[in-house]
């Protein structure tokens, strides 16, 4: 049984001491950790109900978020939420995510209203080679990918899935939610997650990795994104040493424009 992304989301509860609970199914774990891209939406919601009634529809400009350690499945969590500042134009909130009496990951997140400005540059979107239609859909296998996975259509158009013997630590997918009818930010808050790191592209074996630190700035108005079409995640490991890589992904919507942009600090055991 599997429970849609945004059944978790609006499961989140206000207990009578006023705290945020909720229980993430087993189907959003990631090896021994719920999804980061779950834990992410999660926080933004931690952070929204922190805010007065009318600053929680100020855009997410940026987030940060550190991951202490495993957050288990089926498990109740809490959320901790603090307003931080709140500015003319900017507010600055924090979320905690604890179990069991201990933190599992912690946010920091930028809210900002639009301004008319002077500069306007866009990322432009890189050409694959191959249109969504042309590039198979790729079912990972159960012993091999995380629990999470099920919940996405995933396309390989440059690389090739975890554990196939690639030569480049760089990928290129298409992805879409199944979960058609959540909200446009929480979607692109999971879908920003879900590209597996390419460098496990590489190996020819199964071997964990793990996401540590992740930065995204959110660079154009999620409202714009089409839940139906495909989003094309292009993804850099731009340096590893010591098992510590440092990769980024760019997020690009089905109308070619940049949605966000990721910067992870990923533990590669291999």
């Amino acid at each position: 049984m599997t429970t849609e992304f945004s059944r978790v989301l609006a499961a989140v509860d206000v207990a009578s001491d006023g705290r945020l609970h909720v229980v993430v199914p087993p189907d959003w774990l990631q090896g021994r950790t719920v999804f980061g891209g779950m834990q992410m939406a999660l926080a933004v919601r931690g952070m929204r109900a922190s805010m007065p009634a009318d600053g929680r529809a100020l855009p997410l400009r940026s987030v940060q978020m550190t991951f202490v350690g495993p957050l288990a499945g089926g498990e109740p969590v809490a959320l901790q939420p603090d307003l931080l500042r709140r500015g003319r134009s900017i507010t600055h909130a924090r979320c905690d995510l604890r179990q069991a009496g201990g933190v599992a990951c912690t946010a920091v997140g930028m809210f900002g209203s639009p301004r008319v400005s002077q500069f306007v540059h866009e990322l432009p979107a890189p050409d694959p080679g191959k249109r969504p239609e042309e590039v198979m859909h790729v079912v990972l296998s159960p012993q091999r990918a995380p629990a999470f996975t099920q919940h996405f259509e995933l396309r390989w158009a440059v690389g090739n899935p975890p554990f196939s013997g690639d030569t480049e630590p760089h990928s290129t997918i298409y992805a879409r939610l199944r979960d058609r009818e959540c909200g446009a930010e929480d979607a692109l808050l999971a879908l920003a997650d879900v590209i597996p790191t390419p460098v496990l592209s590489m190996l020819t074996t199964p071997a964990p990795a793990s996401s540590l630190s992740w930065m995204l700035e959110v660079l154009r108005d999620p409202a714009h994104l089409d839940l139906h079409g495909w989003c094309m995640i292009d993804t850099h490991v731009r340096a590893g040493t010591d098992g510590y890589l440092s990769q980024t992904s760019v997020l690009y919507g089905a109308d070619g424009h940049a949605y966000s942009v990721s910067h992870q600090t990923v533990g590669v055991f291999a």
